[in-house]
């Protein structure tokens, strides 16, 4: 489980708003936090309307400032500057996270938007492209932030492959520690809802691909209830649920019935034509759901 999470910080109020989720995700699962600074090669004057840190100094006033306040809440807290400026700036927070041992990297949603968010990914994405370490993804939201209290009602997205085993072993330790309710969904395309790789055998012989996904989801479905099972046997409170279409549109529906507060990705952290090319979950999913995201490293098959 996590032991360490790192809390990389750019000075700005919109960074901050990841501290009272990693307030609680301390309180969850007891573990040391390290806040984060690089110094950025070429800084902006200022970032998201906030002073932009150029320097190592102000840097390490930031964030002892920002280490007090957490301290007292009862939370141990380390800090850390990079002083060396840095232009990878994702790069550099996936170094980090395994020179200083830190298994979990936690990052709002601040990146850039439109065609360069499409062409370079997500912050978060780059970061699992860069590292092993997941990644705990929060939309810097007052309605998300300041009132959450989970996890409560954890939804893991799953495939009956050795892929998403990480995400299912961490969503079951999340429930288990924090007391919450697992919800575990299997989404199997349509033809119509088939990525474009699918797609490519797909419509040259759609009926033979509608009876293979039938066959898919029926296996998905025991696969699902074969967990289930294992995990009532732990004593977790857990149930399955098999889903047809898009894979975003099947995490958005439920996660809205259940009223999920944390959603649980294997992800492949793919980011430009290549995301696009093979249906990149995470960029699909963090723009349909705005609550808490946790992104976990695709296990290697």
């Amino acid at each position: 489980m996590f032991r360490r999470l790192l809390v990389p910080l750019d000075g700005s109020r919109l960074a901050e708003a990841v501290l009272p989720v990693v307030r609680r995700m301390a309180e969850v699962v007891p573990c040391r936090i390290t806040l984060l600074h690089v110094i950025e090669k070429r800084p902006p004057s200022s970032i998201h309307g906030d002073v932009h840190l150029h320097d190592s100094q102000s840097a390490e006033v930031y964030l002892a400032s920002i280490s007090q306040r957490l301290k007292e809440a009862g939370l141990e807290v380390d800090t850390h500057v990079h002083t060396v400026p840095q232009g990878d700036i994702p790069g550099c927070i996936a170094e980090h996270a395994g020179e200083l041992e830190q298994d979990l990297i936690v990052l709002c949603t601040h990146g850039a938007g439109g065609v360069r968010r499409f062409v370079f990914g997500s912050n978060a994405e780059q970061v699992l492209t860069h590292g092993a370490a997941p990644v705990l993804f929060i939309h810097a939201k007052e309605q998300v932030v300041d009132k959450w209290s989970g996890p409560r009602r954890i939804l893991v997205l799953l495939d009956n492959t050795p892929a998403t085993v990480p995400a299912l072993k961490i969503g079951a330790a999340l429930a288990e520690l924090a007391q919450a309710r697992l919800y575990l969904l299997a989404v199997v395309p349509t033809l119509s809802s088939m990525s474009a790789e699918q797609a490519v055998s797909g419509r040259m012989i759609p009926h033979l691909t509608r009876h293979v996904l039938d066959l898919a989801a029926e296996e998905a479905a025991a696969y699902l209830q074969d967990e289930v099972d294992d995990l009532m046997g732990q004593g977790i409170p857990v149930s399955g649920r098999i889903e047809r279409g898009s894979a975003a549109a099947g995490v958005e529906r439920v996660a809205g019935e259940i009223e999920a507060d944390l959603v649980i990705i294997a992800s492949r952290g793919l980011a430009g034509l290549s995301a696009l090319w093979a249906d990149a979950i995470t960029r699909k999913v963090s723009a349909v759901y705005d609550g808490v995201l946790l992104l976990i490293p695709r296990a290697e098959m």
